[in-house]
């Protein structure tokens, strides 16, 4: 990837990061308006019905209060403000979701490491940034931050396992690939969005046996089928189970630093294409999109000879 690549791509996810940001400040901006215009109308209230006797005085104090929040952005009004909020981040999401999507997923749907890849021995026995490396790559932080569904995708697609769980390589196709070239990008986002969902309790244990599998529970080297985790990819040490607390509490607390860390750790080996892959327990070059691949070398005739 050239210089003016990066940089674009740098760019492009600090305007998209922005926006979603700027989409956050409002929702908080309305949330707390409409929760302070609540606040101020209850006290109000509170202190005209320890002025005003009597039932049908209270009543009176009540209506009054119900046409006030109305008049103010309650009732109807917040819940229009609510929902239209609630449709424009949506659609934001949306929108950012396709832009990721057409902007680098699309052009390069087959950019990911195959399962029996090979690393290089200086991207083996640990990781090649640290857990606080993440300044060096600030925009990709900044989008795991504000963009988790997009880029917690994005990593499992580069890294091959949402392709191991669906039992697809750079090899097989099928229809959706003509229509929608990496569509199991957007299967990924549904699959994050499913999981803190339903799961958002495990979502740092499901994180942290990505990294690290599995080898804490059965005592091997800590695969998942197919499925081939980050410190088993590249040779980084596992401890057990203290490694997987560790892992976990780093998704706890600092989950865009570990993830920015992983995802740079997976770009530095697809960018030193082409990516080798054992084939029958020979490495073999798998050639990069477009690439001429050279079946044989020429024959040497008896004239030649």
């Amino acid at each position: 990837m050239t210089a003016s690549g990066e940089d674009r791509r740098k760019v492009c996810r600090i305007t998209l990061g922005a926006l979603l940001w700027t989409s956050f400040v409002l929702v908080v901006f309305v949330e707390l308006s409409l929760n302070f215009l609540g606040i101020v109308d209850h006290i109000v209230t509170m202190q005209e019905e320890a002025e005003i006797g009597g039932r049908s005085l209270q009543e009176e104090a009540s209506k009054s209060r119900v046409g006030r929040i109305g008049g103010l952005g309650g009732g109807g009004m917040s819940l229009f403000i609510r929902v239209a909020v609630f449709l424009g981040v949506c659609i934001l999401q949306c929108t950012v979701l396709y832009c990721h999507w057409n902007r680098y997923i699309k052009p390069d749907p087959n950019k990911f490491i195959p399962r029996r890849a090979v690393v290089p021995d200086d991207l083996k026995g640990n990781w090649k940034y640290g857990m606080f490396d993440c300044m060096g790559e600030l925009g990709t932080c900044c989008c795991f931050s504000w963009f988790p569904a997009c880029m917690f995708s994005d990593l499992w697609y580069r890294a091959g396992w949402i392709h191991a769980f669906c039992d697809k390589d750079q090899h097989s196709n099928d229809s959706l690939d003509g229509s929608c070239p990496g569509y199991l990008f957007f299967a990924g986002c549904c699959g994050w969005c499913l999981a803190t969902d339903c799961l958002a309790c495990c979502t740092c244990c499901g994180h942290a046996t990505l990294r690290g599998g599995i080898q804490c529970v059965d005592g091997g080297d800590g695969g998942l089928g197919k499925i081939v985790p980050m410190r088993k990819r590249f040779g980084v040490p596992h401890d057990g189970f203290k490694t997987f607390i560790m892992d976990t509490l780093a998704y706890c607390f600092c989950a865009p630093c570990a993830a920015t860390q992983e995802y740079r750790q997976v770009m530095e080996l697809l960018d030193r294409t082409p990516v080798q892959e054992v084939i029958n327990n020979v490495p073999v070059a798998v050639p990069a999109v477009g690439a001429p691949t050279i079946m044989g070398q020429p024959v040497a005739t008896k004239e030649e000879s």
